[in-house]
């Protein structure tokens, strides 16, 4: 009997922990990465300690704010398109608004709406930041399966080699031994 093919409940249900996967490592990178960028900032901006333009100043603090997203989603992604199989760009869009969700409640909750929606430039960055971590998160799972497909051609090339060794080694051990032949015609 043929194998049936998955029907409409396996399939959909496979996407949905696909999906319940990506929010979570998403969420994962944001949680990861915010407490290793906090330190990196207050560390960071000590040592440079006031800057002369408060642009600069407003940039770097955005930046490395967002390094969950401009690092540790790009990381994570590569390791999952390395063992899985997975659409780049749907995984860095769902990883990257889960991520981001959950940083708007957060500041949200900490100091209210309208500190979210008062700064247009910091919405803008948000947005422009969210994109180009998205964009990176994108290259990086794309990075991952190059990166896979050239491991998996070296294994199999290896073992090929393996095959062949194994083969004339068979062959070898079957073939009469000069000794041999004198034994068995007696």
């Amino acid at each position: 009997t043929e194998p049936k093919a998955p029907g409409l409940f396996s399939k959909a249900e496979a996407g949905s922990r696909q999906i319940v996967l990506q929010i979570g490592l998403g969420f994962t990178a944001f949680i990861i990465g915010s407490i290793f960028s906090a330190g990196a900032a207050t560390r960071i901006l000590d040592r440079i300690g006031l800057l002369d333009s408060e642009a600069l100043e407003w940039f770097l603090r955005t930046v490395l704010e967002r390094t969950w997203l401009f690092v540790f989603v790009p990381a994570i992604g590569f390791g999952i398109g390395r063992f899985t199989e997975i659409k780049a760009s749907r995984f860095a869009m769902i990883a990257g608004f889960s991520g981001e969700i959950v940083s708007l409640l957060l500041v949200t909750g900490m100091n209210g709406l309208d500190y979210v929606t008062q700064d247009a430039r910091g919405v803008i960055a948000r947005l422009l930041g969210l994109f180009v971590g998205m964009a990176l998160t994108v290259v990086a799972v794309n990075a991952g399966r190059r990166s896979a497909a050239v491991a998996q051609a070296r294994g199999l090339a290896e073992a090929a080699k393996r095959k062949d060794e194994y083969a004339a080694f068979l062959a070898a051990a079957e073939e009469p031994k000069p000794g041999d032949d004198a034994a068995s015609k007696k």
